[in-house]
């Protein structure tokens, strides 16, 4: 026989579980293998990525604003490249994820990709 407060005590257990399997999986990092947004990307600053064979790093993801729906932002990576990197769609890899085609322009720093992901 189920009473109130066996009802209320299964509950609370689910609840409790389920904090515990929210708090693991908040530890996870976001995989980049798909269309990743701002926040799957700030979650890998501070990461290496190679491009081309060359290590970068992910050293800041920016938001861009805008008047449209959606999100707007800028990846910014920092290394030492060789003069014929940027301004092309190149490869960008990560340790076990598969490769990624950016479009990265060259900077001062380093190279930058934008990304304007509209809703509509």
């Amino acid at each position: 026989m189920i009473n109130k407060r066996n009802l209320l005590k299964g509950g609370m257990t689910a609840v409790v579980a389920s904090a515990g399997s929210a708090a693991a999986l908040a530890t996870v990092r976001p995989s980049l293998a798909g269309p990743s947004g701002l926040a799957s990307w700030q979650a890998h600053v501070g990461e290496r990525f190679d491009v081309q064979g060359h290590g970068v790093t992910l050293q800041a993801v920016k938001p861009l604003p805008s008047r449209q729906a959606g999100e707007q932002f800028s990846l910014h990576f920092s290394g030492a490249l060789p003069p014929g990197i940027g301004d092309a769609l190149l490869s960008l890899t990560q340790a076990g994820a598969p490769a990624q085609a950016l479009y990265l322009a060259r900077t001062p720093q380093g190279l930058r990709a934008d990304f304007c992901r509209l809703q509509g």
